[in-house]
């Protein structure tokens, strides 16, 4: 006949089996939104900054052209792409039949190493230029009166829409982007960790040979521009627009545990 210490000590080691098998469960489910994503046919473009600027998936050009000097530092999934102020860093790739900008969405984790409403110069997260150079798609941040601590995001053709926030950049601290557009609904989305934060008009490029994508910059722009002193992680193009729920579901289940 078992002793009262024999079946305390089974049923203790009943317990650490079943809440060891249910974290077994929840580790095995978990990435499942990243991996749908990942495996995604329509996935157009996947960098994730592990251990070179380089994507590790690409429609067409796989290689990214590192300006100035980069680190490989922890991030949200494994490494991340740290670009500090002391090394100028930037990013280039070429962009043609990597982006399409009929309809798409764009994705990446973003670490400022600034807060919002120090009064610096222009940041830019992210430019896609086109064959015009003067034709661009972006993600700014700007110290103006008007503006002086918000991410925006902008298209320059066909009259163009800036999409403002009130999402204040918080030092150290990752932010989910993401932008969502289609021309024949003529909708763009901005997404900030997981939720729509702004929304405005989009519209076609029409297969004119000025406005077709020809490269993206992650960092700066023009030399006038900071440094941005920031970590990037996870970058994503995909040729439709995930929707919101997808959106969601991949940040809840990379978000960081502050």
């Amino acid at each position: 006949m078992p002793t009262k210490r024999g079946v305390a000590v089974f049923l203790g080691a009943m317990i650490l089996f079943s809440a060891g098998a249910a974290w077994s469960q929840e580790k095995d489910s978990a990435g499942q939104a990243r991996k749908k994503l990942l495996s995604d046919k329509t996935l157009l473009f996947y960098a994730p900054f592990d251990f070179s600027v380089d994507a590790e998936t690409a429609y067409h050009h796989k290689t990214g052209q590192l300006y100035g000097e980069a680190q490989y530092v922890k991030g949200v999934v494994g490494n991340c792409l740290w670009l500090p102020a002391e090394g100028k860093g930037s990013v280039g790739y070429p962009m043609s039949d990597n982006i399409d900008l009929d309809r798409g969405t764009l994705m990446f984790w973003f670490k400022p190493g600034w807060w919002g409403d120090e009064e610096t110069g222009k940041y830019t997260l992210l430019w896609v230029s086109m064959k015009d150079a003067n034709k661009y798609f972006a993600f700014h941040r700007s110290f103006s009166p008007k503006y002086p601590t918000l991410l925006y995001i902008s298209r320059s053709w066909q009259g163009g829409t800036s999409l403002h926030t009130d999402q204040h950049f918080k030092k150290d601290t990752w932010m989910h982007l993401a932008a969502t557009w289609d021309a024949a609904a003529n909708k763009f989305l901005l997404y900030i960790n997981g939720e729509v934060k702004a929304t405005g008009t989009w519209s076609a490029v029409d297969k004119d040979p000025a406005l077709q994508p020809n490269r993206m910059s992650l960092g700066r722009y023009y030399t006038a521009d900071t440094p941005i002193n920031s970590a990037y992680d996870e970058f994503y193009v995909f040729k439709r627009v995930l929707t919101p729920e997808e959106i969601a579901a991949y940040w809840k289940e990379t978000r960081p545990v502050e």
